[in-house]
């Protein structure tokens, strides 16, 4: 029995029937798929993962706990013929009723019309449970087993040497009382920013009733990169001494600016802000299960401060570069830690209707250190299917219309765009994706 973490509180307390609070990972496979073997790696991987085998109990000694179940893993197997485009309808997961996870896989060996055989399998997580690099190691494990088990080769009996033991070390931020007060003014400042700083949506939104389910709730577009561009735009990143986050970063405001202001709703003084995830994970991570090592910080921009690119590239780096060597990823858990102390957690996150414009969640390159022999494209074999694709998206919040995933295989930089259907339309997000996309090659091209 763990207690809750602040940061799984914030995840927790933020989960509503209207914007559930789960994130999703999405592989496609082409060829032959053996559904009945890959839900047998699934259940030996898994049971190395407690916090994905529980669920949410409050104790009037220790507050909120995970207690271990014992229930089946959710695996619900569906046919292409009901899910044609391979990406199934999943249903919200009740975290004090049920485990945290849920897998839909769907089966398209019965489609005779589809001369290429495709499955797909759809990862459904509560993000109380994990965050999105302990998600794809848990996806990388079930990979390698089930290559292993098609392959004839003895699985690993427990994938990375887990130890179930560290969770107790989960979410450590690394914060010392000297480290607090050697960063105090940085600190304040970034306090100050969250506090006082009233980021703008990205359009006008109605606030519905939060008690009301979304059954429909999962809404995506994508866009795919050819090699060439991505080499190009990691290129481009190094020739102006950034990361590639950095100029993703930088794209991203020019195209929420711009979006704002085709749809005429932009204002020169109106902040715009990016929420990003940071990861907490050193070394010691590498045997603790799936869990949350995480934390969030938050970029702010004037909407009229996007007109000269080449500037914002530089201050944005600037600032990225200040925000890791002044540790500032400690800002948020320090803040939640204050308001958890008087139980303000829940009263912080109903406070304010909008905590960021957008979120970028970039997973940099996926699956690259897989034992597996690649196609030639650099798509994985595993066991005789091709991993086609892989997708992610982090959950969406009232106010945050846009949650966006940034990652690599294959190659091939991938963006996917979840977004808040109750308040944009496809048609928009497609356009603020396609804009994306477009301000991501010209920068390439030039």
């Amino acid at each position: 029995m763990f207690p809750l973490t602040v940061f799984e509180k914030y995840m927790l307390f933020d989960d509503s029937l209207a914007y559930p609070m789960d994130s999703f990972r999405f592989l496609r496979f082409s060829g032959k798929f053996d559904v009945e073997l890959f839900a047998e790696s699934i259940e030996s991987v898994v049971q190395f993962h407690p916090l994905l085998l529980s669920k949410i109990r409050y104790d009037s000694w220790s507050g909120y706990v995970w207690e271990e179940v014992h229930d089946p893993i959710f695996i619900r197997r569906i046919s292409a013929t009901v899910a044609p485009n391979l990406v199934p309808v999943p249903e919200r997961i009740d975290i004090f009723n049920e485990s945290g996870l849920k897998i839909y896989i769907i089966d398209g060996s019965g489609n005779s019309s589809d001369q290429k055989q495709n499955t797909s399998v759809l990862f459904q997580f509560h993000h109380t449970v994990s965050d999105g690099l302990g998600e794809m190691d848990l996806i990388a494990d079930i990979l390698t087993d089930y290559n292993d088990k098609i392959n004839g080769k003895k699985p690993l009996v427990n994938p990375r040497n887990l130890d179930s033991s560290l969770l107790k070390f989960r979410g450590s931020s690394g914060l010392t009382l000297a480290k607090y007060f050697r960063y105090f003014v940085d600190t304040a400042f970034t306090t100050n920013q969250l506090l006082l700083r009233f980021p703008s949506q990205l359009v006008p939104c109605v606030k519905s009733d939060l008690n009301v389910p979304d059954l429909d709730y999962y809404k995506f577009v994508t866009s795919e990169l050819p090699p060439d561009v991505t080499v190009n735009y990691f290129s481009l990143a190094k020739k102006n001494k950034v990361t590639v986050n950095d100029l993703l970063i930088r794209d991203l405001f020019l195209t929420i600016n711009g979006c704002r202001d085709d749809w005429g709703y932009s204002r020169r003084g109106a902040w715009l802000r990016v929420s990003m995830p940071m990861s907490l994970r050193t070394e010691f991570h590498e045997r603790m299960p799936a869990s949350n090592n995480v934390t969030m910080v938050f970029l702010d921009r004037r909407g009229g401060a996007c007109s000269d690119t080449a500037k914002l590239l530089q201050e944005i780096g600037r600032e990225t570069r200040w925000i890791k060597r002044a540790e500032q990823k400690h800002v948020l858990l320090l803040s939640l830690r204050i308001c958890d102390l008087f139980g303000g957690i829940k009263r912080m996150l109903r406070a304010r209707d909008c905590r960021a414009t957008v979120v970028l969640s970039n997973l940099g390159r996926v699956f690259d250190s897989l034992p597996m022999s690649r196609r030639l494209d650099g798509c994985l074999e595993v066991g005789g299917a091709v991993l086609e694709e892989v997708d992610a998206s982090p959950p969406i919040r009232f106010g945050t219309l846009i949650s966006f995933s940034a990652l690599t295989y294959a190659g091939k930089l991938r963006l996917i765009l979840r977004y808040d259907a109750k308040n944009m339309t496809q048609n928009q997000a497609e356009q603020f994706l396609q804009s994306y996309t477009k301000q991501i090659k010209l920068e390439c091209c030039e």
